[in-house]
């Protein structure tokens, strides 16, 4: 599920007062810090993009079918229908939305391989 800014902003408050000690204003800037070893950073995920990361490997899954989850909402949650064009609203639990959200995201970042065809739709698939 997506978690809330306020867990978020916590989670870093810990880490910190870890990485510092205490109360002291920090040497190095939060986003240097979450750089990798070889840009100057210590490694530490930021755990907005670390978050919305795992929630679009959910959608991911969702578009291969690779999982019993996967074969599960296309039955229960999609009807069979498509991912692009199902609705966000209406009785969907909140971490089937926050999914549904990152649509947008997802489109922006997927090729398409046509192949024959069979498990692909023109009118409503992103692929141009």
């Amino acid at each position: 599920f997506f978690l809330p800014m306020s867990t978020i902003k916590e989670c870093e408050r810990v880490l910190r007062t870890f990485l510092w000690g205490g109360r002291g204003i920090g040497k190095v800037k939060w986003a240097d810090v979450c750089k990798p070893f070889f840009e100057g950073g210590l490694g530490i995920r930021d755990l907005k993009t670390w978050n919305k990361s795992l929630l679009l490997k959910h959608l991911w899954s969702v578009l291969t079918e690779d999982s019993i989850w996967a074969k599960w909402c296309h039955a229960y949650l999609l009807h069979n229908s498509n991912l692009w064009t199902a609705t966000s609203h209406g009785h969907l639990s909140w971490s089937w939305r926050q999914i549904l959200r990152l649509r947008p995201l997802a489109k922006e970042h997927l090729i398409y391989k046509f192949g024959n065809g069979e498990h692909f739709s023109l009118w409503f698939d992103p692929w141009l």
